[in-house]
């Protein structure tokens, strides 16, 4: 399914959570602006007006498993363990510092599965853009993955990120699409890792295709949340 277009003008942005909080890449008539937020200020980086992308699950289930998690692992061949599958509300409603036989005791409960540290890591994130969506429904906000978004970008699944061969190939595929890249990368502020600028660059392309029509989603007949946009 390819999404309707939200707008061939205005502002887009794609976000990604860093040690530090959030980091923004916002494209304004081919121009990089890059900001930062810290994990309850997600809405500093949103307004009516922007397209965003953001690398953080969209829409949680009381009950199961997100569709769109598991067409996201078979969307990446080889390598599906950069997809976690995003627990109930109320496992990440225990916190990252839940007793771990609490949460893998209720996650088994709700889904006949345990929960990722990782998963429950992000819950604080998770939780601050779903109270933020919730209390601003105009704003356009899409769930994106990176990975996903640099292997439609590519037409092939891109070595791990944290290796040097695989930012190489992430900017190469980022250049293809902005030439600007190199330029936009130096002002990445200070303390952000490379990595994860380049996943809200990955972001920001797929809200973009978002804004202008040529986004599709997994599952594809999703026309609300949960779903990924690419």
């Amino acid at each position: 399914m390819t999404a309707n277009p939200v707008s061939t003008m205005g502002s887009a942005v794609g976000i990604d959570g860093y040690r530090g909080g959030w980091i923004s890449a916002r494209l304004d008539d081919a121009r990089i602006t890059w900001s930062t937020a810290t994990v309850p200020d997600i809405g500093s980086l949103l307004a009516s007006d922007i397209v965003a992308g953001v690398d953080m699950p969209i829409g949680l289930l009381d009950i199961g498993e997100r569709e769109c998690d598991a067409l996201a692992r078979k969307a990446l061949p080889g390598a599906a363990s950069r997809v976690f599958t995003t627990p109930p509300r109320a496992v990440l409603e225990l916190g990252p510092g839940a007793p771990n036989a609490e949460a893998q005791d209720l996650c088994r409960r709700l889904t006949g599965k345990g929960v990722s540290r990782q998963a429950l890591n992000l819950a604080p994130r998770i939780l601050a853009l779903d109270e933020h969506l919730a209390r601003n429904p105009d704003h356009l906000v899409a769930e994106v993955h990176p990975e996903i978004s640099f292997a439609e970008l590519t037409g092939r699944v891109l070595t791990s990120k944290k290796t040097t061969a695989g930012v190489g190939q992430r900017i190469a595929a980022l250049e293809s699409w902005l030439p600007a890249t190199a330029d936009a990368l130096a002002g990445v502020p200070s303390g952000v890792p490379i990595d994860d600028a380049l996943d809200a660059m990955a972001a920001l392309w797929s809200a973009v295709r978002l804004r202008d029509g040529q986004a599709r989603t997994l599952p594809t007949q999703a026309l609300q949340a949960p779903r990924i946009v690419i």
